[in-house]
């Protein structure tokens, strides 16, 4: 059948798009928050680019947004995301690996001719390993050509990339050649090549914050809008060798409970060596719809140091309007009604045919305010200035520690504990309180996955009565402090030892025993790649401020540690205030019951909003608790009994003088 031309399709399409188009109930426009113009030249099929500013002013799944033509008629169309051709993952028919000169041979025949190979993915074992690799395809296994060579395959802290690209070509065989024999490959995994993907587009980004913790490094990402359907992160660093395991993740609450959700994971690395060609995935692909200004960009650093990150993109999928144009002039694009559902149009039927057409591409205007916004009910979206700033009253009497804090500036704050705040206060921080003049503070706890880091310093410590035994003296900030873990690194190339954690603890009774807080083995070889550092999980909190650690090193040299780092978890308080002074935190309170705030009904909206950072001031003390009152210091204390006794008597002396003086006798 002979192709018509494209005037006379695009004719076709119109015609059968204007009578899909079917009657609309009348919409009240002042029920929509924002609008935005869209102006057309002339009648036809119309593709509009979506910017950053619709997205966040529509509801998250853009169920609210709705189009007018220029008589202010209600006009159909279609949400068009890019079509996602899914790639078919396939095993091979053979497998076969095999020494060559050193090096390990992997030979698979992929059974196919038909489709192209886009990838394969190796799988082993082996725990720690770095080895470049060259990668060829022949169609016959005799005569081959290769595709790349230098591919970095990697398995070392967390982050791996066991996959080598096949230059989707259609090939029956691959041979892999991997430098170094130690590492064994068990199989692989073939993905054969998908369509074209269309490239996302950039989304408005900004780096806020970048926090170092314990192995990683966590950078805040300010987005210019929420509720773009984020597609990729693209990292921008200077450094030529790095491999990292990267985590994008969003502020979550779960059954009242803060914490952090994950929605990308993957590893980027670089590997620029001068001589060699530059292999680097410095591209990490997710699906998500952010609910909020934010994401959350963890970037785990093992034993390295920090990575220089100069920039972070964040791109999301070039999603768009399809519309008719019955007649030129200017359309209006509705968006900021949570009241309303998704419209259902016959034109969805019609995606193939809109597509296919030449359409015009516009840019809808600015968004503006709709005059005379007026919303259906009273059940608008609930602003966040509503949440309660201030609790009950409270009386401190059996509190024992109080902090002042430091606040910059009104809004939502961010609370972090440190050290000493979180070894005063219970394990199950029941006992924390905020104030300010007398009255509570509503806030929520969040405990995140995160980790600080506190530098040890080991102390050998020599016993006679055991001399192969290394014994270890480590001193901690504070009593009680509650650690995760303790990092141990050496520089002694051979060993093989059991290492054992503890503290010694004073019973009620008098007597000292030990208790043991964490135990295993511990080796190291001389081989390159040999992780230096060995980290003991702490099967409980501590109770001294002393830990020992000890090992017997039998008729061997002692090791040497060169470093000691204790982790302890980073835990927040949340709250929200229209003042930045006279605020307290209290704790150390062992009776005290956990607060209940209805502060909790907000939650979500509370912890996924952009916070400001308070610091905690010095520690005060009172071992009978900050009682209200101004008798609060007396109580108890032999300026109380003497300001009692003179009380009595001086109201001894007035009685005395009131009573009637008895008679002389006559």
């Amino acid at each position: 059948m002979k192709k018509l031309p494209r005037p006379l399709r695009n004719a076709v399409v119109v015609a059968a798009l204007t009578g899909a188009v079917s009657a609309f109930a009348a919409l009240v426009p002042t029920e929509w928050r924002h609008r935005q113009e869209i102006t057309v030249t002339a009648p036809g099929v119309v593709r509009v680019e979506l910017p950053d500013a619709t997205f966040d002013a529509a509801q998250p799944d853009r169920s609210d947004l709705r189009l007018l033509d220029p008589a202010g008629r209600e006009t159909a169309f279609v949400f068009d995301r890019p079509t996602v051709v899914l790639s078919r993952v396939v095993r091979p028919a053979s497998f076969e690996t095999r020494l060559e000169n050193g090096n390990t041979v992997i030979l698979i025949k992929a059974g196919t001719t038909d489709e192209r190979v886009a990838s394969l993915a190796l799988e082993t074992p082996h725990p720690h390993f770095l080895r470049p690799a060259r990668i060829e395809t022949s169609p016959d296994g005799s005569a081959w050509s290769a595709v790349d060579e230098g591919v970095p395959l990697f398995r070392q802290w967390g982050a791996e990339k066991l996959s080598l690209p096949a230059g989707h070509r259609p090939a029956t065989w691959l041979r892999i050649t991997v430098n170094g024999t130690t590492v064994p490959f068990t199989g692989a995994a073939l993905t054969l090549a998908a369509g074209p993907a269309a490239e996302p587009v950039p989304v408005g980004a900004r780096i806020t914050t970048r926090e170092e913790f314990a192995s990683e490094s966590v950078l805040t990402l300010a987005l210019d809008g929420r509720h773009a359907p984020l597609a990729a992160l693209e990292l921008d660093t200077s450094e030529p060798l790095f491999m990292r395991r990267v985590i994008v993740g969003v502020r979550d609450v779960r059954d009242l409970v803060s914490g952090e959700r994950t929605v990308g994971s993957g590893t980027l690395y670089r590997v620029a060596l001068e001589g060699a060609p530059t292999h680097a995935q410095l591209r990490l692909d997710f699906n998500h719809v952010p609910l909020a200004r934010e994401l959350l960009v963890h970037i785990h650093n093992g034993d390295s140091p920090p990575l220089a990150v100069t920039d972070i993109r964040i791109k999301r999928d070039a999603s768009t309007l399809l519309f008719n144009a019955t007649a030129a002039g200017t359309y209006t694009l509705l968006s900021g009604n949570p009241q309303t559902k998704a419209p259902r149009y016959d034109l969805a039927s019609f995606i193939e045919q809109m597509r296919a057409a030449g359409a015009t591409i516009v840019r809808p205007g600015p968004l503006q305010d709709m005059p005379g916004y007026q919303p259906r009910t009273s059940l608008a979206e609930a602003p966040l200035p509503d949440v309660p700033l201030t609790g009950a009253p409270l009386d401190a009497e059996g509190w024992t520690r109080r902090r002042g804090l430091q606040l910059t500036a009104p809004g939502v704050q961010e609370l972090e504990l440190d050290p000493a705040a979180l070894a005063g206060a219970r394990t199950d921080f029941a006992d924390l309180r905020l104030l300010r003049a007398g009255n509570q503070i509503p806030f929520i706890l969040e405990r995140t996955g995160l980790a600080r880091s506190l530098a040890l310093t080991p102390e050998i410590i020599t016993d006679a009565k055991r001399p192969t035994v290394s014994i270890w003296r480590l001193q901690l900030p504070h009593s009680s402090l509650p650690l995760l873990r303790l990092a141990l690194a050496t520089d002694t190339p051979l060993f093989q030892r059991q290492l054992r954690l503890y503290e010694k603890v004073t019973a009620r009774d008098g007597r000292t025993y030990e208790r043991t807080l964490a135990n295993g083995a511990w080796s190291r070889t001389p081989e390159p790649g040999s992780p230096r550092t060995r980290v003991f999980d702490l099967a409980d909190r501590p109770q001294t401020d002393t830990l020992w650690l000890e090992t017997d090193n039998g008729d061997n040299p002692p090791i040497t540690l060169t470093g000691v780092k204790a982790e302890h978890a980073v835990v927040r308080l949340v709250f929200k205030t229209a003042e930045t002074d006279g605020f307290a935190l209290l704790y150390g309170h062992p009776q005290a019951v956990a607060p209940r705030y209805d502060l909790s009904l907000v939650a979500r909206q509370l912890l996924t909003t952009s916070r400001q950072s308070a610091r905690l001031g010095a520690e005060e003390t009172a071992s009978e608790g900050f009682a209200r009152g101004a008798l609060r210091h007396l109580k108890g204390g032999a300026v109380f009994w003497g300001a009692l006794s003179l009380v009595v008597v001086v109201l001894l002396v007035i009685v005395a003088r009131l009573l009637p003086k008895p008679e002389a006798p006559r």
